[in-house]
């Protein structure tokens, strides 16, 4: 799986969890909601550390919680194209 489908993954994960919607999150992280938008749909090429820990704020979780999933195990990762 590609990096960026993992962050995508679990943002929606975190989402679902919370009962938010990207809307809310948005706000809560101070990211434009096209931004947000965009990581969820997989439709960024990549998506930087300052990006992930906003969204973490968002969320009010440490980032080593954000990457605390199957999915960022550099086994499950392949960023080829």
């Amino acid at each position: 799986m590609q990096s960026i489908h993992a962050i995508s993954f679990r943002v929606i994960q975190l989402l679902n969890e919370r009962d938010w919607s990207a809307y809310k999150l948005a706000l809560e992280c101070g990211l434009p909601h096209s931004t947000l938008s965009n990581i969820i749909l997989g439709k960024c090429k990549s998506c930087n550390f300052d990006t992930i820990l906003n969204i973490c704020r968002g969320f009010r979780i440490q980032p080593v919680e954000f990457m605390s999933s199957d999915m960022f195990f550099l086994e499950n990762l392949d960023d080829n194209d």
